[in-house]
């Protein structure tokens, strides 16, 4: 996990609520698409990841995330389209013998780390946006990762960098006017929320 990754993470843990919608913006429709791919049944796929994220939340004090992020939901989102594949598969008896061997496959299908949708798009995103923020000057850098990743105020960040809130609202506006014109295609899904 990177060092984005993991502000991110302890943000999250705080109950930094700009943190979660983050993480459930950037992820949600692919998850669902991978959830699809195990349910077969759309409706069925957003409730698995929609209970996925409430239990994320709900359980945020208690995660660990020993990979990335990417890499922890969408094995989350695999194990529970498991469970639910199991419980379908005990509740209905009068399956066709071809789709309990479709079941059957699905469950014991290994996760690919390298899911061909959602993490090679979520991987590529990470990378960008890390690389950008990388470039930002130091200063610039960090007021951003405090404002955006721990959820400080811009008196909090004055307060504890001992600059003026002017200062701080300038930094960021440079650090978003420099991440939006690297990926235009980016930014709107990413930071239109931060307005």
């Amino acid at each position: 996990m990177n060092v984005l990754e993991k502000t991110l993470v302890d943000s999250l843990k705080k109950g930094n609520h700009k943190s979660f919608e983050l993480v459930f913006k950037t992820y949600y429709p692919r998850l669902c698409t991978y959830a699809f791919d195990y349910t077969k049944q759309l409706e069925t796929a957003e409730d698995i990841v929609k209970d996925f994220f409430l239990d994320f939340w709900q359980n945020r004090e208690k995660i660990s995330i020993k990979t990335s992020m990417s890499g922890y939901l969408f094995r989350s989102v695999h194990n529970a389209c498991i469970n639910y594949l199991e419980r379908e598969k005990r509740k209905n008896k009068t399956l066709l013998v071809e789709d309990i061997t479709v079941v059957e496959l699905k469950i014991r299908q290994p996760l690919s780390p390298d899911y061909p949708v959602g993490n090679i798009l979520a991987k590529e995103l990470e990378e960008q946006i890390n690389l950008q923020i990388e470039k930002l000057p130091p200063q610039c850098r960090e007021i951003f990762i405090l404002s955006r990743f721990e959820g400080l105020s811009h008196k909090k960040i004055s307060e504890k960098l001992n600059i003026s809130e002017n200062t701080v609202k300038v930094q960021i506006f440079r650090a978003l006017k420099n991440i939006k014109e690297a990926l235009p295609h980016l930014f709107i899904l990413l930071f239109s929320f931060f307005k």
